[in-house]
């Protein structure tokens, strides 16, 4: 399983700040759905998703990143 940046427009995956790719594989494995929030939000990322992807493609997700709560840096779940 590989947890990728994916920007929800051009549908390419985040390979460095700046760079992105068509194929998953060669794009950046955050490892944790978390690290990816992280990153997305400390360099200002917006657009963007996170992707699932497994072996088996059928089983892909793709999931939307959780606006953070006004004056926290606290996501909100709904």
């Amino acid at each position: 399983m590989r947890i990728l940046l994916q920007h929800t427009r051009t549908q390419l995956y985040l390979r460095g700040l700046g760079d992105w790719t068509a194929n998953p594989y060669d794009a950046f494995d955050f490892q944790h759905t978390q690290k990816a929030i992280t990153f997305a939000r400390d360099h200002g990322l917006t657009g963007v998703q996170i992707a699932v992807k497994f072996v088996d493609s059928e089983c892909d997700e793709v999931a939307a990143i959780p606006p953070l709560t006004p004056g926290t840096s606290q996501p909100v779940y709904r």
